[in-house]
């Protein structure tokens, strides 16, 4: 569920529209001259969001055959971390 208030609304209610993202995952769309200029989500969902993205791009890069691997052991050695 989303709302949308103009930026002078949502500054008159700001700490009202904060909780409501924060405790029930709404999404708050605020207004500049009738056009969404900001949104107010929860944090958790921005991560997920951001987790969502990373593993599309992470699919795209791989089906492009662009995924660049390094090996264990090679890791292992960059880290000081070698077998002995």
């Amino acid at each position: 569920m989303s709302d949308t208030l103009p930026i002078t609304e949502a500054r008159a209610k700001f700490g009202s529209l904060v909780r409501r993202a924060s405790h029930s995952r709404e999404r708050i769309i605020i207004t500049d001259h009738g056009q969404p200029a900001a949104v107010l989500i929860n944090p958790q969902e921005l991560a997920d969001l951001e987790d969502a993205l990373a593993l599309a791009q992470y699919r795209a890069r791989q089906a492009a055959g662009t995924v660049v691997t390094v090996a264990h052991d090679d890791v292992r050695a960059q880290l000081g971390l070698e077998r002995g």
